[in-house]
């Protein structure tokens, strides 16, 4: 289990935590038992486009998708629309369960995402990947 207290608290859309590595690395944490829906998803994306516009810069994405019961193929559509708006230059998923790995693969491997997402198996491994691959 990650200790949130280390990053910066920067809100919630009401599914989930916002956090931030730094300032243009967006950790978000689902509460637990979340079921992802074409809802929650634009809801999260308004969140999280809102919140790179006020940065002023490309963000990238950080999904702790361990507490994720569920996310349908038009849920994550969804997300991967958000991966066209310029907004954004990468997401890392961080999974340490069956469920949660699976979600994921299906992300990573059915979704065909437009930025680079790579699955990790802790906060820590995924912010040092996003750190490499931020833009100059």
């Amino acid at each position: 289990m990650t200790d949130f207290s280390q990053y910066q608290s920067v809100g919630t859309d009401g599914t989930s935590e916002y956090y931030c590595a730094d300032p243009d690395i967006l950790i978000i944490f689902p509460k637990a038992g979340m079921k992802d829906t074409p809802q929650t998803a634009r809801v999260a994306v308004d969140f999280q486009n809102a919140y790179a516009r006020k940065l002023g810069e490309k963000c990238s994405t950080l999904v702790v998708m361990n507490n994720l019961a569920s996310q349908d193929a038009e849920t994550r559509r969804i997300y991967d629309e958000m991966t066209t708006n310029g907004l954004f230059y990468g997401t890392a998923l961080v999974v340490n369960n069956i469920l949660s790995r699976a979600i994921a693969s299906f992300a990573v491997g059915l979704s065909k995402p437009q930025m680079p997402i790579k699955v990790f198996d802790t906060v820590e491994k995924g912010v040092e990947w996003l750190r490499t691959i931020r833009p100059e």
